[in-house]
């Protein structure tokens, strides 16, 4: 509709309001889905607010649009994605950031294909998508890891680095909730220390978690009560960790990996998933994912190394193992990755503590 707005006392602008064709266009994804509706109408809500400060739909006007050119969109897009959290943390993932940037084309495109407004659509194939970094994060091998302990150890705030990456291997908690973890977390019992979430520290999506740490590694972090962190475990921030792991990949990565602090928590998932007799759930749980499917993500053959696997059976004996030398059966191990060794080790342990076999 058009409506009549005075800008000063001696002239009237004529400002067309499109409001009506905006719901038009939400429309026509809600017949074919109530979620992309309810996802496409947050994402012009959001975009609306912050660059047009409006909140209805019906105060939108053809000339906000047409203001809303490529360089306004694509600083903000660049703002969203420099913008951190209270954790020094991004506060958008880039998958919500790319589903701004494609609600915001399709319904620019929408409106100059109907002739509502006047763009230039050729413009906006400069506004690229960030990449899915969900995808791209790899579980960093056990050695590697365990590298990154003692490197970092011997760092400025060495002490906490090294114990918040041993904490991420251990629990699979993400860096935002292990820098949140205080000592009223931890609570001793007889078989080791079990770590409980309460009050704000929840995990991702508000949701409570609990794990069970040694008393071992619970003893290495009461040393951070010797620097005076009495409330709080860590005193690091969220960059510090990029800078730890962006540091890693410069010393030690001859790969095109990019590691980032998260693959600490898809090692903590496989080796629980591997520990556990391949069981899903305990990796699931060990996750803390409510979707199996994302768990399956996590625990992606190509992390182990595991290919050809039938072939490899056909070709080798079942029982060779029984038959090698004891001194060839040493020398293989000693060749196996690390966490095959401590499955093998923990294995080991296990059978010894019902058995008489040592």
């Amino acid at each position: 509709m058009v409506a009549a707005l005075n800008t000063n006392q001696n002239a009237v602008q004529m400002v067309t309001y499109i409001g009506n064709h905006i719901d038009d266009f939400l429309i026509e994804y809600k017949k074919k889905s109530e979620s992309s509706f309810v996802n496409y109408r947050s994402s012009l809500n959001k975009v609306f607010k912050d660059l047009i400060r409006k909140n209805e739909f019906k105060y939108i006007s053809k000339e906000d649009i047409e203001n809303l050119n490529v360089s306004v969109l694509k600083d903000y897009f660049n703002g969203l994605y420099d913008e951190l959290n209270k954790d020094d943390e991004p506060k958008y993932k880039n998958a919500t950031i790319n589903r701004h940037i494609s609600v915001i084309k399709e319904l620019i495109r929408y409106l100059k294909n109907w002739d509502i407004i006047t763009y230039d659509l050729d413009k906006l194939n400069l506004l690229k998508s960030l990449p899915d970094k969900r995808e791209e994060i790899e579980m960093i091998p056990f050695d590697l890891a365990m590298q990154y302990v003692e490197y970092f150890s011997k760092d400025d705030q060495g002490l906490e680095k090294s114990l918040i990456i041993k904490l991420a291997i251990e629990t699979g908690l993400r860096a935002s909730e292990l820098l949140r973890v205080e000592w009223s977390n931890f609570t001793e019992v007889e078989d080791g220390v079990i770590m409980k979430s309460h009050g704000y520290n929840k995990g991702k999506g508000n949701k409570e978690w609990i794990d069970k740490i040694s008393k071992d590694l619970y003893n290495e972090l009461l040393q951070l009560k010797t620097i005076g962190n009495n409330t709080k475990l860590f005193t690091l921030t969220y960059k510090q960790l990029v800078d730890i792991m962006e540091r890693g990949d410069k010393l030690w990565n001859h790969t095109d990996i990019n590691y980032t602090f998260h693959s600490f928590k898809k090692l903590a998932v496989t080796m629980c998933y591997l520990n556990n007799g391949n069981c899903i759930d305990s990796a699931m749980k060990k996750a803390r994912h409510s979707n199996v499917n994302t768990t399956m993500r996590y625990l992606r053959l190509t992390n182990l190394n595991v290919t050809g696997i039938i072939s490899a059976k056909m070709n080798t004996s079942e029982e060779l193992y029984k038959t090698a030398s004891h001194e060839l059966l040493l020398e293989c191990l000693e060749e196996m990755r690390p966490e095959m060794l401590l499955l093998l080790n923990n294995k080991i342990k296990n059978k010894a503590s019902t058995s008489d076999y040592l």
